[in-house]
């Protein structure tokens, strides 16, 4: 049965694309139009265009689908308040359309009762994902390290206590193999709501990673975000970074297998 990614025409989501059309068999690329169709649609997936907060088409583009991996909303999401309502017309509209299995991205600290934007939208958006009628599964990876996050870090300046917390710096391609694992497990698939970890191999002040990604003294050929166009990145920052396994979080590298690999200079 197909799978559809959503936000597949974000950078995250073309890689997505990629890697699960890898594993063979229908992947659907939910887009909003504006972006990599083209190269999408080349690459071999099947292009549904929409906004995410658009039940309706949503809906009919998840018909027959096994597995949603819903991509959208993270640290340089436009607002909070976006990310919380497409996660929960996601959730109803793959409930309706009888989705098998929902995959979504949250934070490390996701929590309906944080005083942190992103982490109470996460939070919010994992309670609706809990109660939803159909296995659901979260993913919770550290710090996602891309070109798109460091640019937008590099015209920052961010406060001495931001600097000091503790991260665990991903790959992209590391989170990108987990979410298709998960997506391949399909014997495996639970009932109900299961929470992963998904930290770097590495733990790392955040002064430490911008140091590593070469933010704030190489920056030639980088493309400057302007101020106050990432509302949720600074606060969004200062939060927990790190994910610690218990009752009620496991460990995704445990569950698959994969062994993530430190980040590199190049991202």
């Amino acid at each position: 049965m197909p799978v559809l990614v959503t936000a597949a025409d974000s950078p995250l989501g073309v890689l997505t694309v990629r890697r699960l059309l890898d594993e063979g068999g229908e992947v659907r690329a939910y887009c909003r139009g504006d972006g990599p169709v083209s190269e999408l649609r080349a690459a071999g997936a099947i292009i549904a265009t929409g906004d995410l907060d658009d039940e309706g088409r949503l809906e009919a583009a998840m018909a027959q689908v096994h597995t949603v991996v819903h991509l959208a909303g993270g640290l340089l999401s436009p607002s909070a308040e976006g990310v919380t309502y497409e996660a929960d017309v996601v959730v109803t509209a793959a409930a309706q359309a009888g989705v098998r299995r929902l995959i979504g991205l949250s934070v490390p600290g996701a929590d309906p009762g944080a005083d942190e934007p992103l982490r109470r939208a996460k939070g919010m958006a994992e309670a609706a994902m809990r109660s939803a009628a159909l296995p659901t599964v979260v993913v919770r990876p550290s710090l996602v390290d891309t070109p798109r996050l460091r640019d937008a870090l590099a015209g920052q300046r961010l406060p001495a206590g931001v600097l000091t917390r503790e991260a665990a710096p991903l790959r992209a391609s590391d989170l990108i193999e987990l979410l298709a694992q998960l997506d391949a497990l399909r014997s495996e698939a639970h009932e109900g709501h299961v929470v992963f970890s998904a930290d770097g191999p590495d733990r790392m002040t955040l002064a430490g990673y911008l140091e590593l990604a070469g933010v704030g003294d190489s920056r030639l050929g980088r493309r400057y975000r302007a101020a106050g166009s990432d509302p949720l990145l600074v606060p969004g920052l200062d939060g927990p970074w790190t994910s610690e396994v218990s009752d009620t979080v496991f460990d995704g590298w445990a569950f698959t297998g994969i062994r993530p690999r430190p980040v590199a200079t190049p991202a």
